[in-house]
């Protein structure tokens, strides 16, 4: 459970973040890869929105991933 850092109430969280143009989510990269899923893939950027004040926070939903690289 995510807690707005402005309010302190319960953040709605898991929620997608498109590209309008092509309906794609956004995803977190090393600089030198790219494709469709690099093999450097960290996760899709997720948001979190405070229903209160419409603080809005990102973040990556695979930790595993990013806490296994190394440089």
């Amino acid at each position: 459970m995510r807690k707005c850092i402005r309010c302190d109430a319960e953040m709605l969280e898991g929620l997608d973040i498109r590209n309008p143009f092509h309906g794609d989510v956004l995803r977190v990269t090393r600089p030198e890869t790219s494709g469709i899923l690099p093999k450097n893939y960290f996760g899709n950027v997720k948001a979190a929105v405070c229903p209160n004040c419409g603080y809005l926070e990102t973040y990556l939903s695979r930790l595993d991933k990013i806490q296994q690289y190394q440089g």
